[in-house]
């Protein structure tokens, strides 16, 4: 049974993506989705080309950190992490004492790390990182 508190959090996080919508599209209603990159970012406009990677040596491989205010996103692609075969990236999210957490609508439930994804769901993950923090994305 999935905690009240997580529940709770998705709505929010929906609310706050509602209000900041572009208007100009059509709203979804009770039921229905909508793609997180028709979502206005006001000053979080971070695209992944953006992204400062930096090389890790175990595993080797590249490594970005990004600050959302109390979270970091850690983007990885090295030779342990899922997809990198592909050519794809892992994230994971940390709060501010560092420790992974499992963040409702970015990593999947009882999960704190995500992987298999492009460099557009990559993107995707920091819009909504944005929405759901409140804060700008800062590399760090």
């Amino acid at each position: 049974m999935q905690p009240i508190a997580s529940w709770t959090y998705l709505i929010l996080v929906i609310e706050v993506v509602d209000a900041r919508r572009n208007t100009n599209k059509p709203r979804p209603t009770a039921g229905t989705s909508f793609n997180v990159n028709d979502v206005e970012q006001g000053g979080a406009q971070m695209k992944f080309k953006d992204i400062k990677f930096k090389s890790t040596d175990l595993p080797q491989g590249i490594q970005a950190m990004i600050h959302f205010g109390d979270y970091q996103l850690s983007i990885i692609q090295n030779e342990s992490s899922y997809g990198n075969k592909n050519g794809l990236y892992e994230i994971a999210v940390f709060n501010g004492k560092a420790h992974p957490v499992v963040m409702p609508g970015i990593t999947e439930q009882d999960d704190t790390v995500k992987g298999f994804l492009s460099e557009s769901d990559v993107e995707g993950i920091i819009k909504k990182m944005h929405l759901a923090s409140g804060a700008d994305p800062e590399q760090i």
